[in-house]
């Protein structure tokens, strides 16, 4: 093909696709519209709802919780192009409307998200990411109201989407914290509202609820020891930065649940595990746990085990820093493959062991995969350390920085907290509340475990920042990419979320969910977004007078100088 045809074919293209997008755009954008719903729930479930001429005529009902829906515009559904349909409709803020014989049947986003509709149309499980409408549920959903088959709403309905606004009736509106009005007491509030979340769904054993659907109140299945682990590290923070007697048996309860039924013999060192195939990562945040345990003076005896542990972690690093991430004990060997998280976490788990043990050996072999973890781990794009967001490496920066400081690490540190102010939302860039999110396109819903994880790197990051010669403006946007993180969380957190929608408002009262539209409620969510606050509040709280008493949540040690704040 000669260069003059190429240009031609290129021109041809671009002409045909911008035609194609002013005629879908003409076609398939929100026509403004105004209609008004008002709905009643009760213990999420939808006992009536009915049109009326204005929100202002909306009464409150005695049968439970009354809503306000308001219909803004409307506009086409493809229903007979799958994708189209599955992308087509904004998650949390549109409904769709079925007209098929005769009858007209409305679905408001919250019928959508009771059911779990949005975002479980498309699953790429190799990045942890689903994305748009799940369209075989909502069919059903339209069968079931209309009581007829699914293939009658497939071959006759007229579909179309609707953007919607909802009002609870008699509750006031709140003043919602952002980046520029986010108080410490919001943070520290909402911080031991997630350790009491968790706390409340411990089980006698120590164990914890996993996953809990949040409309139904009902505990999916699986279990993590790594999260487990997490899950006591964040109660031991919570519970010393408290002094709360609650969270504080909760994070005995959920550690001597390790020490005395999971750590095991792993050859001639022990591990926490439950299976033939070790990993690393629960021996390492067990340590996590187990240091903040003791380090906090909540309960000294479990400082025995943190050395037992450790010499198990520093028989698993490689020469280069890396670290053999599982270990069989039935043969009794490791296993040198990598997986993600661990390398950091382990990295972390020995400095902070080392201000227990004071074992030089937990030390250097920390600062080794620091080293490695910001050197040659990251050498080629793609690593899976980068796109698979290893947010541990930068804590341990931070926990190695007294005691055995790598300027290329606070360096590489810094480059990446760049790197994810440029990926982070601003207030309007998106039609979700996403302010302070992390995330490649503005039309997907972003996660929230992210936020919380990175941001404890952020925190990291500024303590460290805080000790060196940084320069002022760059820690003002680090602090202001922390803040912007942190009011997300405590503004998208369950306290209590949209109540009328929960099977047991109470039961998951605190939670962190998924995202807006994924209201599973996992352990780790909990952790990370409370351990990023905690953290925050005590890398940044004002100095203390000689004596007093430690600031909340702190983890590694001293204050920063007075002159960095």
């Amino acid at each position: 093909m000669t260069p003059r045809a190429l240009l031609r074919l290129l021109a041809g293209f671009v002409v045909v696709t911008a035609i194609l997008g002013v005629i879908l755009r003409l076609t398939y954008e929100l026509h403004p519209t105004h209609q008004v719903f008002v709905s009643v729930w009760s213990s999420g479930k939808l006992l009536d709802r009915r049109e009326i001429g204005s929100a202002e005529q909306a009464q409150p009902d005695p049968r439970g919780m009354t809503v306000v829906e308001t219909v803004t515009g409307t506009a086409p559904i493809l229903k007979r192009v799958p994708l189209a349909f599955t992308f087509g409709i904004v998650s949390g803020r549109d409904g769709v409307v079925a007209d098929v014989h005769g009858q007209t049947l409305v679905l408001t986003p919250d019928d959508l998200l009771v059911r779990g509709a949005y975002d479980h149309g498309f699953n790429q499980p190799g990045i942890s990411l689903s994305y748009g409408l799940d369209v075989p549920l909502v069919l059903a959903m339209i069968s079931e109201r209309a009581h007829l088959p699914v293939s009658d709403i497939t071959r006759d309905a007229t579909l179309r989407r609707i953007r919607v606004e909802r009002v609870p009736v008699g509750t006031p509106a709140q003043e919602q914290p952002h980046g520029d009005t986010l108080t410490r007491e919001q943070v520290l509030a909402s911080a031991l509202d997630l350790a009491h979340f968790l706390a409340r769904g411990q089980k006698r054993d120590g164990t914890f609820r996993y996953m809990v659907d949040a409309a139904t109140n009902r505990s999916l299945p699986g279990y993590d020891w790594p999260r487990h682990a997490g899950a006591t590290y964040f109660l031991a923070q919570a519970a010393a930065a408290s002094g709360d007697l609650t969270l504080r048996i909760a994070a005995l309860r959920a550690a001597g649940y390790m020490r005395d039924r999971a750590m095991l013999d792993c050859g001639e060192h022990r591990c926490i595990t439950d299976d033939n195939d070790a990993n690393i990562g629960s021996s390492a945040l067990g340590i996590i746990a187990f240091v903040e345990i003791v380090r906090t003076g909540l309960d000294p005896s479990f400082a025995p085990a943190i050395p037992q542990l450790t010499a198990f972690l520093r028989s698993q690093q490689r020469p280069d820093g890396e670290f053999m991430h599982e270990y069989n004990r039935r043969e009794k060997h490791p296993i040198d493959v990598q997986r993600l998280y661990f390398a950091g976490e382990t990295a972390l788990a020995l400095a902070r062991a080392f201000t227990i043990t004071h074992d030089r050996a937990d030390l250097d072999a920390s600062a080794r995969a620091v080293a490695y973890l910001v050197g040659p781990a990251w050498s080629f794009p793609g690593n899976r350390y980068y796109f698979g967001e290893e947010h541990w490496t930068c804590q341990a920066m931070d926990a190695t920085w007294a005691d055995a400081p790598n300027p290329k690490a606070l360096d590489f540190c810094q480059r990446w907290q760049k790197y994810g102010r440029k990926m982070q939302f601003l207030r309007g860039e998106t039609p979700f509340d996403a302010e302070g999110a992390y995330g490649v396109s503005p039309l997907v819903t972003p996660r929230f475990t992210p936020v919380g994880s990175r941001t404890e790197a952020a925190v990291a990051t500024l303590e460290v920042e805080l000790e060196t010669q940084t320069s002022p403006a760059e820690v003002a946007d680090l602090e202001a990419q922390i803040r912007r993180s942190l009011a997300l969380l405590v503004r998208q957190q369950f306290r209590p979320g949209p109540a009328h929608l929960f099977a047991s408002p109470t039961s998951v009262m605190g939670g962190m969910p998924g995202s807006s539209v994924d209201w599973q409620l996992r352990i780790d969510y909990a952790q990370h977004a409370g351990s990023a606050m905690l953290r925050w509040l005590d890398v940044t709280a004002p100095p203390t007078a000689p004596g007093a008493a430690g600031n909340a949540g702190d983890t590694s040690r001293t204050q920063a100088p007075t002159s960095a704040h």
